[in-house]
């Protein structure tokens, strides 16, 4: 007979391992290349030496004084560790009808798994290109009515995101608000139906071709992605005060939008090697159709394209003899280039069932005939050399189809 402690039991000892190295080395590639860290997790938060310009090696006669290098700054900070979850439900019904089956039993709890995996996947692929914020829907420039810029049709699949009332703050690829940040930027109205959204104020005019909603204050419940690093305050870091430590933000100013093709993409790479007097990137991320454009460009002058493999078994191309890789949850025109090195998942622990005082993972949902079980990590990415960082926007990406 298959009651809920075999069910739990199963969660623990059969499913718990391969759902870890599903979402930690099958979610994104970048993801599978940084460290995971527990050394320097004390508490709720983490502590890290954010370093500030590479160390100089110094140069002298045979008999002369012996130089003085300079040394390699840092600076101390300390990161609140964000709350993942993930949450597994599976109802009295299902459980009784596959209880004197062991193979039905083990469908359904296969079953189930893989759609937890599916959604954690998601929402951290999601927090991976954010800037800390919460992320509450994307919208491209023809949706922003043309005779009031207060008006915008939004995708119904954003509509539980959306209220009447909230504070929001929209924001183009390169994180610049088109939305006035002084001003009181309110929801005044929004249809679900429809997917009409109102503003309290008009939007300002920019040329960028895709749009992201985000809640006006961060409610610290995210993780910080790799938007973070190009955020004006890095970690509670003020930038003005350590520049030694600001990354490559490349943002094409020219009056007239350009796609994301190779030239622009060459054009990226040659400032940031040389912002980093080196070429310290081991990957690129960039979305679909910006790949698709790059590869496009090269297929026109004939130049070879090389598929390559990345880490956790995804496939991508090299370009500039760098491994890319293109991810639909990337911003549309934005190309980064990172040294995953220099990035690291500082946590407690890795994913693990969060437990009852008696030790049961298995609770049941109050007034329903319905259990759940919650997978939980506390945890937040912190790159310690931002300045090896590099990303490209102001770019379109909307002229070349998707894939």
């Amino acid at each position: 007979m298959i009651t809920t402690a075999t069910a739990e039991n199963a969660l623990k000892n059969i499913y718990l391992d391969t759902v870890i190295n599903d979402i930690n080395k099958k979610t994104n590639p970048f993801l599978t290349m940084i460290e995971e860290n527990t050394r320097i997790a004390s508490g709720k938060n983490a502590t890290v030496n954010i370093r500030c310009g590479q160390a100089a090696v110094g140069a002298g006669t045979e008999t002369g004084d012996l130089p003085v290098g300079n040394s390699e700054k840092s600076v101390e900070i300390s990161v609140p560790l964000k709350n993942l979850y993930g949450t597994f439900q599976i109802s009295d019904k299902a459980l009784k009808a596959a209880s004197l089956d062991p193979n039905a039993f083990a469908s359904l709890l296969g079953g189930e798994m893989q759609n937890l995996v599916a959604a954690a996947q998601n929402n951290l692929t999601s927090m991976l290109y954010g800037n800390g914020k919460k992320l509450l829907a994307v919208f491209d420039a023809s949706a922003i009515h043309a005779n009031d810029r207060k008006v915008i049709d939004i995708d119904t699949r954003y509509a539980q995101n959306l209220a009447d009332g909230m504070h929001i703050s929209i924001c183009n690829g390169a994180g610049e608000e088109i939305t006035d940040p002084v001003d009181d930027n309110l929801v005044t109205d929004f249809d679900p139906i429809g997917g009409i959204l109102t503003l309290s104020d008009a939007l300002s005019e920019d040329k960028a071709d895709r749009y992201y909603i985000y809640l006006a204050e961060d409610d610290g419940t995210n993780m910080n992605g790799i938007d973070s690093v190009f955020n004006t305050s890095l970690y509670g870091l003020s930038l003005n005060q350590n520049r030694e430590v600001v990354p490559c933000n490349y943002i094409d100013r020219g009056a007239e939008l350009r796609v994301l093709d190779e030239d622009a993409a060459l054009e990226f790479l040659e400032k940031y090697e040389e912002h980093c007097q080196s070429m310290p990137a081991d990957i690129l991320l960039t979305h679909p159709r910006v790949k698709k454009a790059i590869f496009e460009s090269l297929r026109n002058t004939r130049s070879n394209i090389a598929p390559t493999e990345l880490a956790g078994g995804f496939h991508g191309i090299t370009f500039n003899g760098i491994p890319m890789y293109s991810d639909v949850k990337c911003k549309a025109g934005n190309l980064y280039a990172l040294n995953s090195k220099s990035f690291a998942m500082h946590q407690l622990c890795d994913w693990t069932w969060l437990s009852n005082e008696d030790g049961s993972i298995l609770k049941q949902l109050p007034g329903k005939a319905t259990y759940m079980a919650t997978l939980v990590k506390y945890a937040d990415m912190i790159c310690d050399k931002p300045f090896l960082q590099g990303r490209c926007s102001g770019f379109s990406a909307l002229k070349a189809k998707a894939e």
